[in-house]
């Protein structure tokens, strides 16, 4: 029977292992290049230490019956083991699940170092050694009376994180929150835990007299605690990417943001100074009376119409291209042109057009809007001398030209060439309706 068990005491020992060097490595990768808090995941690393120390003594223990100091060795370093693992992963709970810690747990961790102090060398008042065989697996055991208070206290921690645990799952279930089969898992195998070492304390004591049992139990629980961390990077990165997309993208119109446009606008305006692209367009526009439309047909309405005339621009350029919103109704559109044939003017044309010709009905009342466009367009020429902050300077001009058009009628598109960064030719109004 012992032979039988070295072999899956030392696989989960060298996976618990494993588990422990991935886990710190995540925890300094994830601290140092994300600054987040999962100060969790380093606990659940030194328990899962813990936990290997506790499988890989245990099996040299089951197979030392011959070798004295041997036994008398891992026998004691699967007893200090065992006892940590129980605390880590009661401190694990409490920090993943955002429980406050109670006052005790610091002192649980005291009261654990003078237990290891007892357990470290032979003495009749915790465990002594013996060379004869205390039940049919176990040699070498001799309890003394603070052994059994240390058993009683390794059950308090296990049954307190029972406790928490269930907890936590009655809290999960009243917020309907997604992964209460996940703590409902970690309750089952934390109960499972507690009775194998409930099992195996009776047969060191010689109550009863079955095989070790701790060791599956202990691994259920960290396979679930491991696969419980792998959900949560899961969520962890799911959240960032969603951080991203709001930082990245308008909420209402799912144009590009602000923020995002100097990102592309920088990178654009880099690729033009290096020659890579024949030129670079930046045209700015906003809708012809919005506010009329707010106050008409409701900002609702209005937010309908901010997304639709987004919808027509995306249908219209390229995806090397982007639109992004300003702010209120105004937007950006950015054009990179790879060769000289591109007409920019003929393209905000017929976005200009399309726009137009969407109609939007609200309560059985259909209307229109207009758009007015102002357009810088940089050619690879460009001279970006004197200029600290290119992009700026080419919105800019793009910014006058959306006003010359608001001052000649709106519904319109004007134009302007930016030649150096000195000079620029005049505003030239392309079109008036």
């Amino acid at each position: 029977m012992v032979s039988l068990l070295s072999l899956p005491l030392f696989i989960t020992s060298s996976l618990s292992l494993l588990l422990a060097a991935f886990f710190t490595l995540l925890y300094v990768r994830i601290t140092r290049f994300h600054q987040e808090a999962v100060k969790n995941y380093i606990i659940f690393a030194i328990s899962a230490l813990s936990n290997s120390l506790f499988f890989g003594a245990f099996a040299i223990f089951l197979n030392s019956a011959e070798f004295p100091i041997v036994l008398n060795i891992t026998n004691r370093i699967t007893v200090i083991s065992a006892m940590f693992s129980f605390l880590l992963s009661l401190h694990f709970y409490l920090a993943f699940f955002n429980y406050r810690a109670p006052i005790f747990l610091r002192w649980s961790y005291c009261i654990c170092v003078v237990f290891s102090f007892f357990a470290l060398f032979p003495n009749a008042y915790f465990l002594d050694s013996a060379l004869f065989s205390t039940s049919k697996y176990y040699t070498g055991l001799v309890y003394g009376p603070l052994f059994e208070l240390w058993g009683g206290w390794v059950l308090i921690l296990s049954g307190y994180s029972v406790f928490v645990i269930i907890k936590v799952f009655q809290r999960q279930r009243q917020r309907g929150k997604v992964g209460s089969g996940t703590v409902l898992l970690l309750l089952i195998a934390n109960i499972v835990w507690l009775i194998t070492g409930v099992l195996d304390m009776l047969t060191g004591l010689q109550f009863i007299d079955i095989p070790p049992l701790t060791w599956a139990g202990s691994f259920f629980v960290i396979c679930c605690i491991a696969w419980l961390l792998i959900k949560d990077i899961d969520g962890l990165y799911e959240a960032k990417r969603n951080l991203n997309t709001q930082l990245m993208f308008d909420h209402v119109t799912n144009a590009c943001s602000r923020s995002y446009l100097d990102v592309r606008m920088t990178e654009s305006f880099n690729l033009l100074l290096r020659g890579q692209l024949s030129s670079v367009a930046v045209c700015v526009f906003d809708i012809d009376y919005f506010k009329e439309v707010n106050d008409t047909y409701g900002h609702e309405t209005g937010d309908t119409v901010l997304a639709g005339i987004t919808k027509v621009v995306k249908g219209a350029i390229r995806t090397s291209d982007c639109i992004a919103r300003l702010g209120g109704d105004e937007f950006v559109i950015l054009i990179n042109n790879h060769d000289a044939h591109n007409d920019v003017p003929k393209l905000m044309e017929r976005i200009r057009a399309q726009i137009l010709d969407t109609e939007y009905e609200v309560k059985g009342r259909k209307f229109q809007v207009s758009c007015s466009f102002g357009v810088a367009e940089v050619l690879s020429t460009f001279d970006d001398t004197g200029i600290d902050d290119v992009p700026s300077f080419i919105l800019a001009k793009a910014d006058d030209a959306l006003y010359h058009v608001k001052r000649n009628g709106r519904n319109s598109i004007a134009c302007v060439s930016v030649l150096s960064a000195n000079s620029c030719n005049d505003i030239e109004l392309l079109s008036s309706f």
